[in-house]
């Protein structure tokens, strides 16, 4: 579902924009903060148990208000997470700041307002409260964008949220998709507290070590002593999470390098470099292991599919 607003009447600043969001959303108030012309669009996706919509607009206020709440029904918290811009949260007296990669909570079942001076992006995780610990609620601080571990959290919940609104997955697809998101957010907290990562739910500590192995396949050293080390747990912890994907550590890690360097093989800015200087640089250290594992990946070995590419 998709709604668009561009006002032509000036005596509409917003237009559409309210039933939009009341569409889209619950009952809000938009309110103008500046005299710029203002445009929004929303694209909003069901992943049961929670809704997620990519919202882009101009800067601006919408408020949750207390007529609002008296007349509706809804149980929801909206969790969003900001991808530019910098928003202003505020509820019950508490204030959260926004910035690109952070998330912010608002309930539903409260007054609050959300602020925006400039132009913002951000996704809104739609969630049942009752599938949030009370404790995000007090006074939450997730700031994610502060921390490596929050940065690599922020990112994992944008991929699934990414993936949910292409629309391409069945509704089984997204609706196991949603409820990791759920279960994602309702552990944010825990997993940026100073606690030992052996306490983080599974499903979480796991995503945000497959994330880190994406980002760092190229590092020598990356393997599971080195997990431990960067998550704060045993290297036996490590083995166990993985062993739930029936993959061990150092087949995730070889699967990203071969990844990463089958795209070096296939760019042309990369003919340059020797099937070594790939190999290295994608994290190898033994050329000819790099060679056997290639094969088995790609059905040829590295050279023979570079010039098989080149054709």
């Amino acid at each position: 579902m998709e709604w668009s607003t561009r006002p032509a009447r000036p005596d509409q600043p917003f237009g559409s924009w309210a039933d939009d969001l009341a569409a889209a959303f619950v009952r809000l108030e938009p309110r103008r903060i500046a005299e710029a012309p203002f445009a929004g669009a929303i694209s909003k996706v069901d992943a049961a148990p929670l809704q997620i919509s990519l919202v882009k607009a101009s800067g601006h206020t919408v408020h949750r208000l207390a007529s609002h709440i008296a007349s509706s029904t809804d149980d929801l918290c909206f969790v969003n997470l900001q991808l530019e811009g910098l928003g202003r949260t505020s509820q019950r007296g508490h204030e959260q700041i926004s910035a690109p990669g952070d998330l912010a909570v608002a309930d539903t079942t409260q007054p609050f307002e959300i602020a925006h001076r400039h132009n913002f992006k951000l996704f809104c995780f739609a969630v049942p409260r009752r599938l949030l610990p009370d404790a995000l609620f007090d006074h939450p601080r997730l700031g994610l964008s502060a921390t490596e571990a929050g940065r690599a959290l922020s990112r994992t919940l944008t991929s699934y949220a990414e993936l949910c609104l292409t629309g391409r997955q069945s509704a089984t697809t997204s609706a196991m998709l949603g409820a990791h998101i759920a279960e994602l957010i309702a552990h944010a907290p825990d997993f940026l507290a100073d606690i030992s990562v052996e306490r983080v739910h599974t499903p979480v500590l796991l995503s945000v070590m497959l994330d880190h192995i994406a980002r760092h396949c190229d590092d020598p050293e990356l393997g599971a002593p080195a997990l431990a080390k960067k998550f704060r747990c045993s290297e036996r912890y490590v083995h166990r999470l993985f062993a739930a994907t029936g993959r061990s550590v150092g087949e995730h890690v070889n699967e990203q390098r071969i990844a990463a360097c089958v795209r070096e093989l296939l760019d042309r800015n990369s003919s340059h470099k020797t099937i070594a200087e790939i190999a290295f640089d994608g994290g190898f250290r033994d050329i000819s292991h790099f060679n056997r594992l290639f094969k088995r990946c790609n059905g040829l070995a590295p050279r023979e599919f570079r010039r098989t590419a080149a054709h």
